[in-house]
């Protein structure tokens, strides 16, 4: 049986991970964020390549934000997810974040040859 202490130290354990893997990429590449943030302007080309990246970080880390809020509740609960549903935000969190961390690197690449 799962005690209350329990499910609270796997939900804390979840939520710090979270804000580990969301602020890692701020931080390992802050200076991608600076060129783009001061060369800023309002082209299609710029906004996809430079920061749709981000977005996709960004998506990845809050489609996780359900999965933790819905660890150790009841099937009956407001906040439960079916299993299925949970799954489909894992996988959909996991493979944002990961696609974007890879077009950072990407972007970090060909920015810095310039």
């Amino acid at each position: 049986m799962v005690t209350a202490p329990h499910i609270y130290r796997r939900r804390l354990a979840a939520l710090v991970t979270l804000a580990v893997f969301s602020a890692a990429p701020f931080y390992v590449f802050n200076h991608v964020v600076r060129d783009a943030a001061t060369n800023f302007r309002v082209e299609l080309n710029y906004l996809v390549s430079g920061w749709v990246p981000w977005l996709l970080v960004v998506v990845g880390a809050l489609c996780f934000v359900p999965v933790i809020v819905s660890i150790g509740r009841s099937a009956y609960s407001r906040w439960s997810l079916p299993p299925g549903v949970r799954t489909a935000y894992e996988v959909w969190g996991a493979t944002l974040y990961i696609l974007g961390v890879l077009l950072l690197t990407q972007t970090a690449q060909v920015s810095s040859a310039f």
